[in-house]
């Protein structure tokens, strides 16, 4: 059974992944946002939001000392990478989600079942 942090944190991971698997994503930001953007550009500010999602992660959460050490990981890992090719950028954001899960006890395998 998952406590609160660990269904909240599964929650934002399914979602990450979520958008990560969206195959028409140049339609979708046009039409909300009004402009083109390329999977690969969506993909690199999706990489910055997760950035943002693991300072939240070490600023409003009372963190394990094994939990602030892996999203302090994480959060170098997507700091220093500059992935070029789009394989490269979602390959580092699904090793991200699986890092975090593994670090606060999710199974990586069943968030990556959301549809």
């Amino acid at each position: 059974m998952l406590n609160t942090k660990q269904e909240t944190i599964q929650e934002k991971l399914q979602d990450i992944y979520r958008v990560i698997k969206v195959e028409n994503i140049e339609d979708i930001t046009k039409q909300v946002t009004g402009k083109v953007l390329g999977r690969k550009q969506f993909l690199d500010n999706l990489v910055t939001y997760m950035i943002g999602n693991c300072y939240q992660l070490i600023e409003h959460y009372q963190l394990t000392t094994s939990e602030d050490y892996n999203v302090s990981y994480v959060l170098q890992a997507l700091s220093d990478e500059e992935p070029e090719t789009l394989r490269d950028t979602e390959f580092l954001l699904e090793w991200a989600i699986s890092k975090l899960a593994y670090a606060f006890g999710l199974d990586p395998n069943k968030l990556k079942e959301v549809k």
